[in-house]
């Protein structure tokens, strides 16, 4: 079997209706157009299509003619239907079997939180059984209501005998039959896969999530550049339509379903389907042969059900109640393959060259190893480097290759791969862990960027988050210190080709960025030959890289497609899951435990659906998040201001907000002296002058700043980032903006150093036009305050910031812009701007010596004592597409 992580396989079989029929004359299937373009940002703002079908097309909207959606073959009822109906009939309660809400609260928590003998214990308690009095008593009469419950497909375990070396496991190309004497028994748990499928698309809390044909979706109208982020927007689905204490966990989900539903995984639209069994196979003399086997001998059984519904199709009864044939077909198999490609034919010595090679054919393969069971030996069993498993999992699935739906993998083939195990072990080499440990010490800060206060070289345990932190300021560590030029183009290609795979919207000119950055990348790798840290290019993941624009066009972005989701899954079905066993006969006891807990949840579906009060929650934090969300307060009335844009168009920003800032400041009355010796604000009431003779404010004018004035500053300021095309138009995404002078803590904690963050803000309207950072200018927030109301009304806070000049000087052979700040008579350039002119918070990276860091730059002084910075390219996805779209 190939190796894998601890988090398991992550098996994405997909159905979708593939019976189609003719339309009729008055409707036409085609793609919408959700193309709109935001004058003043210069982004496209794009929304995904869900509507299929279209009547009466008025004259103006132009069309692209495809094919019919899946027939509808009638109106069924769906689980939550059939539920509803029986309590209505019943006359009972909508929480049924429960009393009230109360008692499901109560059971809900319970079920949650409490194990089975606390819960015995909790529910016999005196004031339990006097003042709460729920119908259950115990835990026993608990359990016995919680499996009155729907729920899932049940669990079924089979046994699975291995035999050594003389007998393949199981039966010999998929037979039914198996081995009962001698050799090694083990358990393997499953569910009927068809029946999860049912139960997925099936569910009315994925209606208006869920997708029945595929779509061909394009950024201009007419028709030349495609896009692709949902599955049903790539190549594969449109193809088909019209043709020991050890185990491992097996996960199933639909991509008819929206990605954004996916990513949540309290939406539960993943489910277990299966643990496979671990075992050391002592009968065996090549264990690792006989991992393999009983690999694709279980995944054989656990698959059977899709052959018969895959070839004839299924009735299933989706999330809008109609009835349609479903053809179940593996369109996706995340997996790590660590050990070799399995997609094309390249030879064993040549995977580090950049060069396709013929793809590997599912046919061809079958008759190899078909032949090579039966005694031929033919040549292509070994140039082709197969297994003898000559009973494949995949060999009997209608209508799908295995070599196709093998998907890129972006956390073990970039972050954990060729990021970590590769170039950042080549780079380290060549620096040394002393100087790149200093200069991570030495990083300015920024929100949601974490800093390495030891450096990088004493972690002991990666994450792939921690891995993207990295990346967000490798490149400006390396700067400085590579010891030849070719070392930082290859850093650079190899960074942008990263960022490229994880964008959520992908264009055809997003591919041809994706495959220019990776010919780049192997244009300079041999660098690493050449200065003797690496002998070798002859790496599997290397090679994989080739395959990433073909995956993305065929399957559609890769965020959809990560094993990000499956780390995730195996901590709720997995380590929650034996954590709740006594560790013994632990299978059983897992599967039960998960049994309860879907009932649980299917129950609370049920009763959102039913209440009629089903909302989408927040999209939680992913790889083109701005900011972590620790660092975007609550909107709470109370506690925040929220205020509306004027020099930018709202329209496609959450109910018109922009930015939000405490309604009371954190600082009052501070004195400009203050402001000048704290807050480096040293121009603080010339610079206010300026703008209030610039600025028409509401009320008397006749008083003028002055140094005795005193002012409401506050510490920080929360803005609504501009979306950008290629993340999710419903993104809320937010970020913090600090501003404050250092401040001491308590005596057995250091004082908070002071933070002044820099800002992209708006400078000239008619260059935005232009995309990019046309019409930016960086900015550096010193003070963020209030008018007094002695000097005038105004709508929104002010800022006093200090000028960098204009972004004119382009480093090529780091990839990024210059920053200089802008001085008069050698102090700085300052000036107050509203704060609705804040577009971005940026990161400013120092350039770092060629020799050692100065031990003050370590302290936090990194942006006082530098003169030249990089306007990081890293930092967020944001700033990484301006980068993209300037040129």
């Amino acid at each position: 079997m190939h190796y894998v992580s601890d988090a398991g396989i992550d098996n994405q079989d997909k159905p979708y209706a593939a019976q189609v029929e003719d339309m009729p004359d008055n409707e036409e299937y085609c793609p919408r157009y959700a193309c709109e373009y935001n004058d003043a940002l210069g982004h496209m703002d794009t929304q995904r299509p869900y509507a299929a079908w279209v009547e009466d097309m008025p004259d103006d909207e132009e069309y692209f003619p495809c094919y019919a959606l899946a027939n509808v073959l009638g109106k069924g009822e769906t689980a939550f239907n059939k539920m509803k109906k029986v309590q209505d009939s019943l006359r009972g309660s909508t929480y049924s079997p429960f009393e009230d809400r109360d008692e499901w609260e109560l059971a809900q928590w319970l079920i949650n939180n409490v194990n089975q003998q606390a819960t015995d214990e909790f529910l016999k308690l005196q004031v339990m059984r006097s003042r709460i009095r729920p119908s259950y008593r115990s835990n026993y009469k608990f359990m016995k209501t919680i499996d009155q419950l729907l729920t899932s497909p049940k669990w079924k375990c089979e046994l699975v005998h291995a035999h050594g070396d003389d007998e393949d496991i199981g039966n010999d190309w998929g037979g039914d039959e198996d081995h009962t004497v001698g050799g090694e028994e083990m358990e393997l748990w499953v569910r009927n896969l068809v029946a999860c499928i049912t139960e997925l698309i099936g569910n009315p809390a994925f209606h208006g999530d869920i997708a029945y044909a595929p779509e061909k979706v394009y950024t201009n109208c007419q028709g030349s550049t495609q896009r692709y982020d949902e599955m049903w927007t790539g190549d594969w689905w449109w193809e088909m339509q019209v043709s020991d204490k050890n185990t491992w966990p097996v996960y199933l989900s639909i991509r008819n379903l929206a990605k954004e539903v996916c990513r949540q995984p309290s939406r539960h639209t993943s489910m277990l389907v299966g643990y496979l069994p671990v075992s050391k196979l002592e009968s065996f003399d090549d264990n690792l042969i006989g991992q393999h086997r009983l690999f694709h001998y279980c995944m054989r059984r656990m698959v059977q059900p899709l052959v018969d519904a895959g070839r004839k199709g299924v009735e299933m009864v989706c999330a809008d109640r109609k009835i349609r044939r479903v053809f179940p077909i593996l369109a996706a198999y995340i997996r790590d393959h660590p050990k070799q490609c399995l997609v094309c034919l390249v030879p064993a010595k040549e995977r580090g060259v950049n060069t396709p090679f013929q793809p590997h054919d599912q046919t061809h393969t079958t008759r190899t190893l078909h032949a090579q069971a039966g005694g031929l030996y033919p040549p292509e069993f070994v140039a082709q480097g197969l297994q003898p498993i000559f009973s494949p999992f995949w060999a009997n699935l209608p209508h799908a290759d295995i070599f196709t739906v093998i998907t890129s993998n972006i956390l073990h083939q970039l972050h954990q791969g060729i990021f970590k195990d590769h170039f950042k072990k080549w780079c380290i080499a060549l620096v040394g862990k002393q100087n790149f440990d200093a200069r991570f010490r030495a990083m300015p800060a920024f929100s949601g960027l974490c800093h390495f206060k030891e450096g990088i070289s004493k972690v002991k345990q990666w994450t792939g988050t921690d891995h993207k932190q990295v990346q967000r300021i490798f490149l400006a560590a390396l700067v400085g210190t590579a010891p030849h030029p070719d070392v930082i183009k290859a850093g650079c290609n190899l960074l942008d080709f990263i960022y490229l795979t994880q964008y959520q919207l992908h264009t055809d000119r997003t591919l041809v960025a994706l495959q220019q950055a990776l010919d780049s990348f192997h244009a300079v790798k041999d660098i690493f030959i050449n200065l003797g840290c690496q002998e070798h290019f002859n790496v599997p993941k290397i090679h994989s890289l080739q395959h990433y624009v073909e995956t993305i066009r065929s399957l559609g972005s890769l965020d959809g497609l990560n094993t990000e989701t499956s780390e995730r899954l195996h901590i709720d079905f997995v380590k929650k899951a034996y954590s709740a066993s006594n560790r013994r006969d632990y299978l059983v006891q897992m599967t039960r435990w998960l049994q309860h807990q879907e009932a649980i949840i299917w129950f609370s579906s049920y009763l959102t659906w039913h209440l009629g009060n089903i909302q989408p929650e927040p999209q939680p934090a992913d790889d083109c998040d701005r900011s972590d969300k620790s660092d975007v307060p609550p909107e709470h009335p109370d506690t925040l201001l929220n205020c509306t844009m004027l020099a930018r168009p709202t329209k496609s920003f959450p109910a018109g907000l922009t930015y939000h800032i405490s309604q009371r400041p954190q600082f009052l009355r501070r004195t400009v002296q203050y402001l000048q010796q704290k807050h480096g604000a040293v121009h603080f009431v010339h610079a206010l002058q300026d703008f209030l003779c610039s600025t028409q404010t509401n009320g008397c004018q006749s008083f003028q700043p002055n140094i005795n004035d005193c002012f409401s500053c506050f510490s920080n300021i929360v803005i609504q980032l501009p979306p950008h095309e290629h993340c999710m138009a419903n993104q809320n995404l937010s970020a913090r903006i600090r501003s404050h002078p250092q401040r001491d803590n308590r005596p057995r904690k250091p004082p908070t150093p002071a933070r002044f963050d820099t800002v992209l803000t708006l400078f000239d309207k008619e260059l935005l036009q232009c995309g990019g950072f046309h019409g930016l200018c960086i900015a550096e927030i010193r003070v963020i305050f209030k008018l007094p109301g002695h000097l005038g009304n105004y709508l929104h806070p002010l800022a006093y910031v200090h000028w960098f000049k204009p972004l004119t000087h382009f480093d090529r052979s780091v990839g990024m812009f210059h920053a200089t700040r802008s001085t008069q008579q050698r102090l700085p350039n300052a000036s107050i701007i509203p704060v609705h002119h804040l577009v971005q918070p940026c990161h400013l990276i120092p350039r770092f010596p060629n020799v050692a860091i100065n031990p003050h730059w370590t302290q936090g002084h990194a942006m006082t004592d530098a003169n030249v910075f990089y306007l990081n390219k890293y930092i967020d996805f944001s700033i990484f597409d301006w980068y993209q779209n300037h040129f």
